[in-house]
This record gives C-alpha cells, structure tokens and sequence, in this order.
C-alpha cells in the first residue's frame, strides 16, 4: 500500500468524453461538466496485464486513465499482491494517486482496490463468511464541501457457474444482503460499485433468451438484485417469469410461475445449500439503493459493459451489463452524468469489461 499524499485538488472532468474511447448516446448520459467527483469501476482482469502495452494504439489501462478524467476508480479481479499492484500502478502512484488494495488468499485469484486521488479513510476488506477472498473493499473520502464525506466500496462478486461455484455465489449473496442493508442505514452517501456478475432486467444483455439457464441471469440471480433495486425504474413487478419470459409456462401448485427457464428457487447448484430469508424477500418495495446507470437508461437496452474475448460478441453487440454502481438514495440524486468507455475495436481492449464512470455533483 502506497502513502496516502495529500490532496490538493480533485481532477477535473470536463464535457468532452470521446478522447480514446467511443461514447455513442446508447452508452453516455449527461454531462460530466457538472461534476464535482467522477468515479469509474473497472474489472480489469488482471492489472499486470491490463497495464501492458500491447501495440502501438493499445497503450492499456494508463493511457485510459490519463484521459478519463476520473477522481477514483474502483478495481476488481486485480489478481495481485499489494506490492506487484503497486509495481504495476507505478505511474499513476507517480503522479499522486493512492493505492488501497485487498488482495485474496488465493494467490492469483480477485483482489479488489481503491486507486484514488483523494485520501482513503477508515478502509474496511472482506464481508462476513468471505474476509479474505479479495472480494470487497470499503473506504471514505471527503470529497470537498458539496459532497462532503463520501463511502465507496469495490465488489467482486463471484462469477458461479455449476455445483460448488454456483454455491459459493449465492452464499455470497446472503452475506451481502445484511452489509447493502447496514450500510445504507450508517452512510447516507455511499456507493458499491464493481463487477456484480449479474444481469438484472432483459435489458442488461443482448441474447436474454438464450441465457436464462446461465449463471449471471438464473432467476434467483434476478431475484437477489430485485431485493436490492426492487424491479427496476419505473416498474412495479418483477419480469422473472412473467408472460414475456415464459409465455408457455405453468402456475405451481404453490403460485410459482414455471416456465422454459426455470422458477425462483429451481436453481440452487448443491442438495446442501439453503438460501437465506433475505435472497427469498421479495423485490424491495422502497429501494435504498440505486442502480445509477440504469437511472439514466430507464427502458433502453444496455449500455454493455462486459463482452466475452471469444468469437465475435464485440463486433455483434453481444454483451452483458454486470458491472454497476449502486448508490444510496442520497447520493444518487446527486448523479448528473454515466458512461461506459467501450473500446472503439476489439484490438483496442485491455479488458474484457469496460469502464463505467459515473459523475456526482
């Protein structure tokens, strides 16, 4: 971990969000102009990696930060001791930026951090059950006299998949409903944002259909986040087997809706596990937390931050919206612009997500 230095002054955004990378209408709203602190989430898939120059127009993660013009990003999957994620941020360290990170037990697996040009207080790592898996970091900065203090957190969530990877994901869920909850009552201005490695709504990915039985869009997956954003902005009812995803599906016996791809409950990975009272509760009726970008793109499909490397998902549009910024009520309505920095071609990515930033005023 680096020395904190003192702040002098954040870095500014301005308006002009095109320098290297492509912000169309479908992936920007408002304007950064009227922002006092711009955050960006980025999963980089391995910062060593992610830094390296890979030809002469994919300088990677640097060349993106110096045009940015964020005042923290928040990093997942940084796969990285303290000292090789310094070593690789060496330039940005350089230039006055601060290093927290919490690397996972396993070595080479996660990690998360918080890179910031403000000073990083009271850091806190690790969620009940998963401490050390390099999945969560906490921290404040007081972001000048409008924001004034304001608490961000770096989520990873695990990716699941089948048998125990799947158990371990929806394990996870359960110990971080109670924490999205605590948190909201203790901070009235705080942010989680990260690679949540889930789609919430049809919207957040472009081959829905074809994905309903794929971790990253099971209806328990949804479910959980209807929990936490209830069902979306402007919505009242969970799409989760509605007519739409299911039109020639069943009513069980005890009024799940049964359809081609499953019913809340259906997709528990191991005979063992038990989901916990709070993944079962319902889509929360009164949100303490907002999906920010979302916000900005109520009904619009994407904007997609995450393509696979394989076959031609980039080229096609074939993407997913997993990595959000989830803001207490407070803080959301002091949101004024989004965006995602999608790489302009495929040659030009240094990960296979994209950074979402998001400006606060």
């Amino acid at each position: 971990m680096s020395d904190m230095p003192p702040h002098s002054a954040p870095i500014k955004p301005n308006d002009d969000n095109t320098r290297g990378h492509r912000n169309s209408f479908a992936s920007s709203a408002g304007s950064f102009a009227d922002a006092s602190l711009t955050v960006a989430s980025i999963n980089v898939n391995g910062i060593r990696a992610a830094v390296k120059h890979r030809s002469e127009e994919n300088l990677g993660f640097h060349e993106w930060l110096k045009n940015a013009n964020v005042d923290v990003v928040l990093l997942q999957e940084v796969r990285a001791s303290e000292k090789q994620a310094e070593n690789a941020l060496e330039p940005a360290l350089d230039d006055g930026w601060s290093l927290t990170v919490a690397p996972a037990a396993s070595r080479g697996r996660a990690g998360v951090g918080i890179l910031s040009t403000y000073p990083v207080d009271d850091v806190e790592i690790g969620i009940p059950d998963f401490e050390d898996a390099g999945r969560w970091i906490e921290g404040t900065i007081h972001a000048g006299e409008g924001l004034g203090d304001v608490r961000l957190a770096s989520l990873y969530l695990p990716s699941g998949g089948w048998n125990e990877k799947q158990d371990e994901k929806y394990a996870f869920l359960d110990s971080l409903a109670p924490v999205l909850e605590q948190r909201a009552e203790k901070y009235d201005k705080m942010l989680v944002a990260g690679d949540w490695n889930i789609c919430h709504r049809r919207e957040d990915l472009k081959s829905w259909k074809g994905n309903r039985k794929r971790a990253g869009f099971l209806p328990d997956e949804r479910a959980f986040m209807d929990s936490i954003f209830g069902p979306g902005p402007g919505v009242t009812v969970s799409e989760i087997n509605d007519a739409t995803e299911a039109p020639r599906g069943v009513t069980l016996s005890d009024g799940r809706r049964q359809g081609n791809a499953g019913a809340i409950g259906d997709f528990f990975a191991s005979k063992d596990y038990k989901p916990s009272a709070a993944s079962l509760r319902g889509p929360a009726r009164d949100p303490k937390w907002i999906d920010v970008q979302r916000s900005f793109h109520e009904n619009e499909e994407g904007p997609y931050s995450w393509y696979t490397w394989r076959g031609q998902a980039f080229d096609t549009g074939a993407g997913w919206r997993i990595d959000v910024h989830a803001a207490t009520r407070s803080l959301a309505d002091r949101a004024v612009a989004a965006r995602t920095d999608v790489a302009d071609t495929y040659d030009l990515r240094w990960s296979d997500h994209s950074p979402v930033v998001v400006g606060f005023k």
